[in-house]
């Protein structure tokens, strides 16, 4: 028999001025084994580590023949891409400049996970470069 489990776990989230809260469910699949499955699964699916750390940015992007740019601060980064919450709503597959403002460094990525309410945003550089972020892996 398996048994499962929800967890409802409160987490803030800045947005602006306000401290908002925001629930989280989190799913329990309690069968024997399962759990270092899954630890396997997403090892094997990743390319790279990640590592947890706020790196400022700008994005740039073209969007109907204008040049559009936002803040960003990175959640994780990884050789291959960064977890970022942006301060504009990016679609899926957008392709993106991100701009290192402390080295000046540009690398361009793409928009390959976005939130519901599209603040946080997966980005994986065009070029793999473990170096752009600044960070020790």
């Amino acid at each position: 028999m398996v048994a499962v489990r929800w967890d409802f776990l409160s987490r803030p989230v800045s947005r602006g001025i306000r401290d908002l809260r925001s629930l989280m469910a989190t799913f329990t699949h309690t069968n024997p084994g399962s759990s270092t499955a899954m630890q396997e699964r997403w090892a094997r699916l990743r390319s790279h580590k990640r590592i947890i750390s706020k790196v400022k940015l700008l994005v740039e992007w073209d969007e109907e023949s204008a040049q559009q740019r936002a803040n960003a601060v990175t959640v994780d980064v990884s050789h291959s891409g960064c977890m970022a919450v942006v301060g504009a709503p990016l679609p899926l597959h957008r392709r993106v400049r991100l701009i290192h403002p402390e080295s000046g460094r540009k690398a361009e990525a793409e928009v390959v996970w976005r939130d519901h309410e599209a603040w946080d945003v997966g980005l994986e550089l065009v070029k793999p470069d473990p170096s752009f972020w600044g960070v020790k892996f």
